[in-house]
């Protein structure tokens, strides 16, 4: 199967029936051992910052006064891999990690782009990689897949090979890492263009379980329980048309819902609609955004964009109103924001101009500018060339920065540790660039939180992580925070 697969297109439509065959604890510096589940904080550590793809940044930023290129690296081909952010090995400092279709994996340290490793695979690397420890020895992993049929565990100290993996066809999707069977270690699920979605142990990458669909699959997994059953299930999408639920303990199929279309999307999961249940959340190629409940996959919404939905959806609160509302990109070169109770639409807003109908796979909800609620993050292609565009909660364009290097895909994370977010890019000029806020002063910390209020001038001023350590502790009248802390209290 050649790269240029992409854009084979055909709406061949198969029965999905199926062939035989946490709170996480810290680990480092805005680094969990596995991905959050709802919110990402500071890091970025899958595909869409979470094991559930919400594509949700809870820590802040502003780059509304303006942004310049912090650092860049110009790898040897294309880069379509998503960037993970995080510490990958243990020295209190964030790292970036991302693939190339130069056939490497690298790793670069956050503050100035330096090159910390990187490890040769011989053939492109589409799949986004996902950064965290899978076998429990307190030490963070890379998990990639590659073109070259293998998913791959580096080590994040070195990036030397913990383990491989050989499927039966090119890895695209970018791996999940959660414990999906309850037996307190983590595993590495992942879906190959041989039709299977696998299921690896995290120490040893031996295969725990794997499944069988119809036709390719691109799709990366979202992992989370989704009928309340206390259990772990796996959802993915496939070019048979058909989003799959798996249980974790042995892959064993939950439920199945056909769309009239080929799935690349990845699904988010999440309660969209505030009925203490969860739901899925995919688009497809034909057109549509799809609500399915997550006990029995049956249909709560859907939604007729204008084009192909290959489009991650993100989920949440982007306009502070209590409800949850759904954030997804289509080929028609639009953005929409849709209600999460039944799917009607807020918004819609076109990013891009001219004759290439095509939205980055991402779109993340983040706070990055001072405008009310929350922003959408993504980047463009467009007739004069590319860029990111942020998009305000109430469907408008905050701003546009044409960036020559900027196609195909972007992370939000704290990438140099100064508890502000920056915006991660790559694309089809085979740069990584790293886009900093020209002064991040009054625009930082975590939503929902300031950074210092109502502190008694007598007292004492402490500073957190977002997972819960304490980095600062001092008089309140005598603190000159050297180091932006992410939120404080007093």
């Amino acid at each position: 199967m050649k790269r240029t697969r992409r854009y084979i297109i055909g709406f061949i439509v198969f029965l999905c029936i199926p062939f035989k065959p946490i709170n996480a604890q810290t680990c480092g510096f805005q680094t969990t051992c596995i991905p959050p589940y709802d919110w990402a904080n500071g890091s970025w550590q899958t595909l869409n910052g979470t094991q559930n793809h919400t594509g949700r940044q809870r820590m802040k930023g502003d780059l509304s006064l303006g942004r310049y290129v912090k650092w860049s690296f110009t790898t040897g081909d294309y880069v379509f891999s998503s960037p993970a952010i995080g510490d990958i090995n243990g020295d209190q400092r964030i790292e970036v990690v991302v693939g190339s279709y130069d056939g490497r994996i690298y790793a670069f340290k956050g503050t100035d782009g330096s090159l910390l490793w990187f490890y040769r695979t011989g053939i492109a690397v589409s799949s986004s990689p996902s950064i965290g420890d899978i076998n429990g020895d307190g030490n963070i992993e890379v998990v990639v897949g590659s073109d070259n049929n293998n998913v791959y565990a580096l080590r994040g100290t070195n990036g030397s090979l913990l383990w491989y993996y050989r499927t039966g066809g090119q890895v695209w999707s970018s791996p999940a890492i959660g414990d999906i069977n309850n037996d307190g270690q983590i595993e590495v699920v992942v879906g190959s263009w041989d039709s299977s979605v696998y299921a690896l142990r995290g120490t040893d990458g031996s295969l725990l379980w794997y499944y069988k669909a119809r036709l390719w699959i691109e799709s990366s997994p979202a992992i989370g329980d989704m009928n309340g059953d206390g259990n772990i299930e796996v959802v993915i999408g496939s070019w048979d048309s058909c989003v799959y639920a798996l249980r974790g303990t042995d892959g064993s199929l939950l439920w199945y819902y056909r769309t009239g279309g080929q799935v690349w999307s990845s699904p988010a999961i999440g309660d969209i609609n505030g009925d203490g249940s969860v739901e899925v959340i995919v688009g497809s190629l034909d057109s549509s955004v799809y609500a399915l409940r997550g006990t029995d996959g049956s249909l709560l919404w859907f939604y007729k964009t204008g084009h192909w939905v290959e489009s991650q959806p993100a989920i949440g609160d982007i306009n502070y109103d209590g409800n949850i509302e759904i954030v997804v990109g289509s080929w028609n070169n639009s953005l929409y924001a849709l209600r999460g109770t039944d799917g009607s639409l807020i918004w819609q807003v076109s990013v891009a101009d001219g004759d290439k109908p095509h939205l980055t796979p991402l779109n993340i909800i983040a706070d990055v500018d001072p405008t009310p609620g929350l922003e959408i993050v993504q980047n463009v292609a467009h007739s004069s060339c590319c860029g990111i565009t942020v998009v305000s909660a109430g469907g408008s364009i905050l701003w546009s920065w044409n960036l020559w290097f900027s196609h195909r895909s972007v992370s939000v994370g704290d990438v140099d540790g100064d508890g502000c977010v920056e915006i991660v890019t790559v694309g089809k000029s085979n740069n990584i660039s790293v886009i900093d806020a020209a002064s991040n002063e009054g625009g930082c910390g975590i939503v929902g939180n300031n950074e210092i209020k109502n502190i008694n001038p007598d007292g004492y001023v402490e500073i957190f992580t977002t997972d819960g350590r304490r980095i600062y502790r001092g008089e309140y009248k005598s603190f000159k925070p050297e180091k932006r802390g992410i939120f404080c209290c007093g």
